[in-house]
């Protein structure tokens, strides 16, 4: 099977993930899943992908590469990564805020926007198992979503339901966009489709918000 023949490895310092059966939960948390490695280079690498970064994601976190004969080979540090390719899914590296007394962690998220665009949107999916009060232990499934912009810090993304664009949102956003005065507008008279509220717990209308203002915003240049 080609996994044997190839082994990558995405872990942090001090942790290294062993070539062992393939599984998936989410690309922050697979082994020896096939995908391919977009360098900021140029470069591309092909294989299998191991990744523990849900646990251990951090700033200094490395894909390392072992060839077919189990030589170690050169460590790739996530920040010299563009993006990863996973089942038909492109993911990027970002510095996720993990919430009060959290350190940020940098863990990939699925870009939901076309490649190339100023404005990005991105979803990360988290599992977790839990227990109850009988010993019993269940998963329970998350969705949270990230928005980037241009002129922001490389791995800069804010949480669509942060502080960064909540309350108020139509002058927060507004603000982000103000290089297009059209846009900038429609966002601050909370016209349809260019304005949410902090308290609404349809995710999907904070999509197609979001999706709506990096459609328009791409068109103003």
């Amino acid at each position: 099977m080609r996994y044997l023949q190839i082994c990558l490895a995405i872990f942090t310092t001090g942790f290294i993930v062993s070539c062992k059966s393939p599984y998936f939960t989410s690309v922050n948390d697979m082994r020896q899943i096939n995908g391919i490695i977009y360098l900021k280079d140029g470069k591309e690498i092909t294989g299998p992908l191991s990744s523990s970064l849900q646990n251990f994601g951090g700033t200094e976190s490395y894909i390392r590469f072992t060839d077919q004969n189990g030589k170690e080979g050169q460590k790739i540090y996530i920040k010299d990564i563009k993006g990863i390719s996973v089942r038909n899914n492109y993911y990027e590296p970002k510095l996720i805020d993990m919430g009060f007394a959290s350190r940020d962690k940098m863990l990939f998220v699925k870009r939901l926007t076309r490649p190339g665009m100023r404005i990005g949107l991105y979803e990360l999916y988290e599992q977790q198992t839990n227990s109850n009060s009988r010993g019993q232990t269940y998963n329970t499934n998350s969705y949270t979503y990230y928005v980037s912009f241009p002129g922001h810090p490389e791995y800069e993304a804010w949480n669509v339901d942060g502080k960064h664009l909540t309350p108020n949102f139509e002058d927060k956003m507004s603000e982000q966009v103000k290089d297009c005065p059209t846009l900038a507008e429609k966002i601050r008279q909370k016209e349809k489709g260019y304005f949410y509220a902090q308290i609404s717990f349809a995710s999907e209308k904070r999509i197609e918000t979001i999706m709506n203002i990096a459609d328009e915003y791409e068109k103003c240049k």
